[in-house]
């Protein structure tokens, strides 16, 4: 059967395994698959920390179905110096995200929530048509093509006197008025 593999920073992996598999088996192969720690990962099925002593069919996990992975934080030593994420893992929006949310609630809720927010994220993006892609490259490769056209959809008003900087009336007045009344006046 395919099962699926979704961890909360956005990747996933997909592997081929029979319903008969233990469930520490198919931790290794996600760790090896993903690239994580085995010791740091725990699976979870519909809300469930999975055992590694039991099996795939014991949780009733058929075909198609979705697992998540969840990277526990590793246990410091006073000795051990804590490991740093890489440069691309600690500027990943979903990373730091996952960050603020571990130190704002539960591990589990932030599962919860970090989940429906990458969920959202790719329904919204799956939203998108080409024409919308399209546009949206246009506006970022031609700024300037852009502002004309919006220029040209909402031409200049013109301003009422009352809208114009008291010191352009001055210096209309000065330039108007001849040099003679000035000095009269």
């Amino acid at each position: 059967m395919q099962l699926k593999v979704k961890r909360l920073l956005g990747q996933q992996c997909c592997l081929q395994v029979s319903g008969h598999e233990s469930i520490s088996l198919l931790k290794s192969l996600v760790s090896e698959e993903l690239k994580v720690p085995e010791d740091q990962t725990t699976l979870l099925f519909q809300g469930k920390v999975l055992d590694e002593d039991h099996r795939l069919s014991d949780y009733s996990i058929g075909p198609e179905s979705v697992l998540y992975l969840a990277i526990k934080k590793p246990q410091l030593t006073p000795l051990n110096e804590p490991s740093k994420p890489t440069f691309a893992q600690a500027h990943s929006v979903w990373y730091q995200l996952s960050q603020v949310l571990e130190n704002h609630f539960r591990t589990s809720d932030a599962i919860k929530v970090l989940e429906r927010v990458v969920n959202d994220y790719y329904k919204s993006l799956g939203l998108l048509s080409l024409k919308n892609i399209e546009e949206l490259a246009r506006d970022i490769l031609n700024p300037k093509e852009t502002e004309a056209e919006i220029t040209s959809e909402f031409p200049q008003q013109e301003k009422h006197p009352s809208q114009v900087p008291v010191a352009a009336n001055r210096r209309e007045q000065a330039t108007q008025t001849e040099p003679q009344a000035l000095l009269d006046g």
